[in-house]
This record gives structure tokens, sequence and C-alpha cells, in this order.
């Protein structure tokens, strides 16, 4: 699944990177117009936060903390990454590259990162503090038997991020403790493989399994891999030239036309950061399968993939950065997970296991004060957990607003939805604001997904596409809970 961003045909990531250039030149001040009457002066508004407030503030319920974190990144490991060259020519990384990804992940304040690196040149280097990018202060954490599992970034201003290392290949392992057994052609092997066999074997070395691109992946397999969870959306398929048409139905140039709108070095013109959001479209297919599967009577997670290489977009914008930087890219979206310490890897794992997690898109705000529940006989039960119908009493979520909005911005909406899916399809059972509820007697997957028109956004979109301001963006989609 390696990926140079505008993939066209066997288009180098220089070739592409002088592409984009043009295009940006050329198209000027060439774009459809939308509504400018959205945005103060701009001596006003205030300065856009290129990162994010510290995760304690989507909030505590019934003991539990919100950890913020990223799955699926790619670092200097993968052979794609770093413009293509991720090594120098005697085999050392790129530290510039490395410092970037650490600083990136330090700047939004993510609790965790679940590295996901392809085979090629991940699985040749040996199991140690090197594979987990460790440097200066980082704090090695090691398992009973004093084996390496995860690191602990230290970040300039105090905070810690706990970093795992994990693959992306056909499958996509995370948060796992070792290699494969064997040698260096087994292992390639193993992190190769696609069959309900490996997903036994990755979880034996400590990890879980998840897959990547599922908008790409064949119906029965998903089915008969038994996998602990999926992508519901992935950056890389909603832009990529390839995928689109192939995969999504959709024009092939039309995601990196809509994303150019956001470059260029004009300090009038929009905050890049939000190029993302003519990209935040509800990947069908994905979502199809998941339902599919859970009308099956299947357990799975989601999470929604960055797929972040800093490979593909070498162009500065107006904030002075590349337009594909890894501070940028992780800033759009994050992977929540329900945990007791944010700062232990092993219950952060523990709650990916169980479903408790959900998917946030902080580029649409940071979601305060989210939660979902399943009310049932025997007290609550949280986001993953699987009850019987005699049990059961009803769903409950509450919707969040954004965190620390500026009173002087336009008032973003936000709405809750709670779906029941199974056997006969999908049904929305309630909808609203504030805390909504429904009965949850019947059979069935039950999700919690919240939407928000942004309008808040309005104004740092300045004249270019203040209309995105205006549309209905998932923000949250939230993992299952099950009534058998």
């Amino acid at each position: 699944m390696g990926w140079i961003l505008f993939r066209c045909g066997s288009m180098s990531s220089r070739g592409i990177n002088i592409l984009i250039s043009l295009s940006l030149f050329a198209c000027g001040g060439g774009h459809e117009e939308g509504p400018t009457d959205a945005a103060p002066d701009a001596l006003t508004l205030p300065l856009w936060d290129p990162g994010l407030a510290d995760s304690s503030v989507l909030g505590t319920f019934r003991g539990l903390e919100r950890a913020r974190g990223i799955v699926h990144v790619h670092s200097p490991y993968s052979w794609d990454a770093c413009d293509g060259e991720p090594r120098a020519a005697d085999g050392t990384l790129d530290e510039a590259c490395v410092a970037d990804l650490r600083q990136a992940l330090c700047v939004t304040r993510m609790d965790y990162a679940a590295l996901t690196d392809h085979d090629e040149s991940m699985a040749d280097e040996p199991w140690g503090p090197e594979l987990f990018l460790a440097r200066g202060d980082d704090q090695p954490l090691l398992d009973l038997g004093g084996n390496l599992v995860a690191s602990r970034l230290a970040c300039e201003d105090g905070h810690h991020v706990l970093l795992t290392v994990g693959g992306e290949n056909e499958l996509m392992p995370i948060m796992l403790d070792r290699h494969p057994e064997g040698d260096v052609v087994m292992v390639h092997e193993v992190y190769n493989a696609n069959d309900a066999d490996t997903v036994a074997t990755f979880r034996s070395l400590g990890g879980l399994a998840w897959v990547a691109h599922s908008e790409s992946k064949d119906l029965a397999l998903l089915r008969d891999l038994g996998l602990d969870g999926m992508e519901v959306y992935n950056f890389h398929a909603a832009i990529d030239p390839d995928i689109r048409p192939d995969w999504l139905g959709l024009d092939a140039g039309g995601g990196i036309t809509a994303a150019l709108e956001f470059g260029g070095t004009d300090p009038d013109g929009p905050e890049p950061d939000l190029a993302v959001l003519p990209l935040l479209f509800e990947n069908l297919p994905s979502l199809e399968k998941w339902h599919t599967l859970l009308g099956e009577g299947a357990r799975m997670a989601v999470t929604a993939g960055t797929d972040a290489h800093q490979n593909a977009l070498n162009v500065a914008f107006k904030d002075g950065e590349r337009g594909d930087s890894y501070r940028r890219m992780i800033r759009w979206f994050s992977n929540v997970a329900l945990v007791e310490d944010r700062t232990d890897p092993a219950g952060i794992e523990a709650a990916f296991a169980a479903g408790r997690l959900f998917v946030a898109f902080e580029i649409l705000g940071t979601p305060e004060g989210f939660d979902a529940r399943l009310l049932t006989t025997e007290g609550d039960r949280e986001l993953g957990a699987e009850v019987p119908a005699a049990q059961a009493l009803s769903i409950e979520a509450a919707t969040p607003h954004v965190a620390g909005l500026d009173p002087g911005l336009p008032a973003p909406t936000a709405r809750t939805r709670i779906l029941r899916v199974d056997a006969l399809g999908v049904e929305e059972i309630a909808a609203g604001e504030g805390v909504v509820t429904a009965p949850a007697i019947t059979p069935g997957a039950y999700l919690v997904e919240v939407r928000i028109t942004p309008r808040h956004l309005g104004p740092y979109l300045r004249e270019i596409r203040t209309d995105y301001a205006e549309r209905e963006y998932v923000w949250i989609y939230a993992s299952p809970l099950y009534v058998r």
C-alpha cells in the first residue's frame, strides 16, 4: 500500500512536485467563488492554532479519560516516506524527516502514535530503540520480560507521546511487541501475508490486526480474516487520482483540484490546514462493508487513516510549511481511545481490542464533551461492549461542542445520530442535539455518529470557498455497541 500522494502512472515524486507547483502558479486567483460575507476583517480574526489543545479537554466520563492518537503513519522506515528518500546512501535515516514527525506529534499533542511502516525497510531493521525513533530523552517501555514494546517520546514542553510499532502492507498490524520469528526473508513474508493465519500471528506477537484502505478490500476476504478493526476513512483514498475513480466512483483529479485552492503563499489566502475540507466526504464503500459485517454479527472497531508520509507536496504554503507536512496532516483527525490512564500503552491497546474508541475529525474542532454509553439492567457499558438483549435498555449519547471556540466566530451547529445495524440493513433510530437517547432492546450493532456544520471556520476560508463552512460533515464515528 505504498503511496506517493498524487501518483500518476510511474511519475516520480519530484515530477509530481513540479506538476503541483505549476498547477498552483496556473491556478492563480482562478477559483469558484463562494459567499464572502462570513469573513471578518483579517486583523480581528483569532490566530489559527497549528496545534491542538491537550486531550484532557475531551473530557473524562465514568473514570475513563480520552487518549488522542494517530493510527496509520509512516516514518523513514517506509521506503516511500520523506520524498521517497528516507535514507542517505550510507543507510542512515533522514534526520530532518524524523525531526519533522516527532515535532508534529508534539505540536498536535498526540497521546500515542501507532507507526505503520511498510515492510521495506521496517522489516530489515532489528527490533530495538531505533525502530521506535528513539532520540534524546525518550524513555523505552519494557514488558515484564524486559522486552521493548513501546517508547515514550519526550517533547520539549514536557508532553510525552507513546510510540508503538506496526506495519501497513496487505494487512495493518498495530501495536506489535516484536517482529515475527525467523530470518529477514521470513519476516518480510509474514508482513506481506494476507490470511486468517497471519491475523492470528500478529495477535501472538502482542499486536492487533487492522486493515487500511478498506475501500479496495474484498468483502469476502474481510469476513474471513476476522480482524480487530478497519479504517472507514483514509485521506490517501480521498485524494488519490487512481483510487478515486476505481474504488470510490469519483472523478480522478477532483481531489487535487479542490485541495489546490488552499495552496499558494498569498497572505490573504485561506488557511492551508483547511485544504482537507473538500476531501472529508463519507467513504461509502468502506462504510457499506463495515455495516455489512456488523449486520452479519461481526465485531469491528473503526479508525481513520491519515496515511502521512511527507512525500508528495514539497511546496511551501502561506504558513511556510510544505503542503503535506506531518504537522498539517496529523492535525486533521484523531483516533480517541477510552482509557483509565492516557500514559499507559497497555491500556490504550486494551481499549482498541475492546472497541472503546472513536474517530474525531478535529480540523472541524476538538469535540469537547462527547460521550456514548449503553444503559443496561446491570449498569452502564462503554463503546465496544456486548450485552444480551434481555439486559439492554437504551443508548445515550451526548452531543459535543467545539472546545475553546472564540465567541467572536460564527457558531457551528452539531447533531447526533444513533443507528442500528442488523441483517436487514442500517436504520436511524434517533437524532438530535444535546443528549440523544434511543431504545436498545432489539438485537444489533448500535452506532453513534456526530455531524457538524462548521460555520466557525468560514472566516478562515476568506474569499475562496466559504461555502465549505456551510456544509455538514461527519465529526465523529464511534465504534459500535452490541446487543445480542
